[in-house]
């Protein structure tokens, strides 16, 4: 049971307007190299129009460098993204919620008297011995599956299949574990705000 995580929203023109603004003149690179700079950069180079004032391929090995430095840095926020999905899914369980911040379906009544006879608290928080959500841990839970992509899964199986009753099996079911467009849309933000940190701290642009 697993979530892909793909979260590889870097807008077009993040570093590569920034990186090509300062040598924007009058000279045009030849139409060769603006060819292998494309096949570069592949989706970052669309609808980018290259002009500058400086020998070709000193532009190129500057473009060479941020192209290089982009795929480390999405990598790394790739793998921050993970965590903190994780993060909000242990969060939002917690409080008894599922991943579309809707209440859980409360506890039957048979499970509640368990619960009080084991002096247990009854909060619909999926933890009864902990070990469940606590096999949701960064180094074991989140692994690389591809290229910028990651996946969020549970470190035993014992616990998987756990999670997987409470997501799928039972009923009413109790969907912790994903993320809504909301969530989605937090994390790009948080991972935007990554690449361009990491960019600016390797120096691609002053």
């Amino acid at each position: 049971m697993a979530v892909p995580l793909i979260l590889k929203k870097v807008a077009t023109g993040i570093g590569v307007r920034k990186l090509i603004s300062k040598d924007i003149k009058q000279a045009e690179i030849p139409q060769g190299d603006i060819n292998k700079l494309k096949r570069g950069l592949g989706e970052f180079a669309k609808g980018i129009v290259i002009k500058t004032q400086t020998n070709s391929k000193q532009v190129i090995r500057k473009v060479n460098k941020f192209e290089s430095a982009l795929e480390r840095a999405i990598d790394k926020g790739v793998k921050q993204a993970g965590f903190q999905l994780l993060k909000i899914i242990r969060t939002k369980t917690q409080k008894g919620i599922d991943f579309n911040s809707k209440p859980f379906a409360p506890y039957s009544e048979g499970y509640l008297k368990k619960l009080q006879k084991e002096g247990k608290e009854t909060n619909v928080d999926l933890w009864y011995s902990g070990k469940m959500l606590g096999a949701l841990t960064p180094n074991k839970a989140i692994t690389k599956t591809g290229k910028h992509k990651i996946t969020l899964g549970f470190a035993r199986a014992e616990e998987r299949n756990k999670a997987l009753w409470n997501q799928v099996v039972n009923s009413p079911k109790r969907e912790f574990f994903g993320f809504n467009n909301r969530t989605e849309k937090i994390i790009n933000k948080s991972f935007n705000q990554f690449i361009e940190k990491e960019l600016k701290r390797a120096r691609i642009w002053v």
